[in-house]
């Protein structure tokens, strides 16, 4: 079964160079972790204790406040059913924390084959920690125009365990950081505690899950005839039509012009999926930027830099599309 990797999004603008544009392109990138095709059925358990509520309803300053961890295991498991990767993604309602002991509570290997016996399920998931640690700062936002604004800063924390039955241990253990920022004026606690659960749910998920990413791909415009007809092309998305336009200084241009339509052909091989092509049309473009005037320094071309950037770009993504491939099998039995 082939996958669709890429899909067009939209041409947001032009770069600096009138004869480069760039557009907005989606694509699929493997989870952090891979699993077997067997591996189809996730349980997620709130492994936390009880967040205690301050009884002035306000949230301290620089002080660690836990997050409640049913709602938050909740909107996990919400995110990964959406995703669409395992077959089912239940939640546990079971509170296995009722107090809060000595350290932190992990579950044994008899509990792990206990609990994906009872859930009928192959893995588990356990919200084991979240929290924001809570501050106050004064920086401009995109509404404030030239002045500084009270703003209320959110540092938050979670950390996430996989287990798996048969291991004596957790198979992998994630925490994820980041930090959001609220306007102080008509700032709730309740505000603050539903958009710090709702980021962290969000953040596990790739670590789990192949996700679509949203990158930029820049291609060449204008400077000839088939240049231009290709972009008009490129606006009614007819890529075939734009690549018959490309081949034509391709084949009958040298220098810069044959740069360019190799530059726009590797871009052209990458949306069809032939990434191997699409390295060789960067070769292309090398060859032909080198022997485009006697003397020249390739090493220091601006269009030498975006070459060897785009030539990175997809040899990452030649390896990321070997590891997809391999956790896209399960679709494939």
């Amino acid at each position: 079964m082939k996958h669709l990797l890429l899909g067009l999004l939209a041409c947001v603008g032009f770069s600096a160079c009138a004869s480069i544009d760039v557009m907005s392109v989606d694509t699929l990138m493997p989870s952090d972790v891979s699993f077997a095709p067997g591996v189809r059925r996730v349980a997620v358990l709130n492994n936390m204790f009880p967040a205690e509520a301050p009884a002035d309803g306000k949230l301290p300053l620089n002080t660690p406040v836990p997050l409640d961890g049913k709602v938050l295991a909740e909107k996990l498991a919400g995110q990964l059913a959406n995703a669409g990767y395992f077959e089912t993604v239940m939640i546990s309602d079971s509170l296995f924390r009722p107090a809060k002991p000595e350290g932190q509570v992990l579950f044994s290997p008899r509990e792990v084959e206990q609990l994906t016996s009872d859930l009928q399920v192959d893995l588990l998931l356990t919200v084991d920690d979240a929290s924001l640690v809570s501050g106050a700062t004064e920086m401009y936002t995109p509404y404030s125009e030239e002045e500084r604004v009270a703003v209320f800063t959110g540092a938050l924390s979670l950390e996430t365990r996989v287990y798996l039955p048969g291991r004596d241990r957790p198979f992998q253990r994630f925490i994820d950081r980041d930090t959001l920022y609220w306007e102080l004026d008509g700032l709730t606690r309740q505000q603050i505690e539903e958009d710090a659960t709702r980021h962290l749910a969000e953040r596990p998920v790739g670590h789990l899950v192949p996700l679509w990413q949203t990158v930029n791909r820049y291609f060449y415009r204008g400077g000839s005839v088939n240049m231009r007809d290709a972009a008009v092309c490129l606006q009614e998305g007819d890529w075939d039509l734009a690549a018959e336009s490309w081949k034509l200084d391709f084949d009958l241009r040298k220098g810069k012009a044959k740069m360019r339509a190799a530059f726009n052909l590797a871009l052209y091989s990458e949306m069809k999926g032939d990434l191997p092509a699409a390295l060789r049309y960067l070769d292309e473009a090398r060859n032909a930027l080198r022997g485009k005037k006697e003397g020249t320094d390739y090493r220091t071309s601006e269009d030498r830099r975006l070459i060897e950037a785009y030539a990175d770009e997809l040899r990452r993504a030649a390896l990321a599309r070997q590891k997809l491939d391999l956790q896209m099998k399960r679709f494939n039995e």
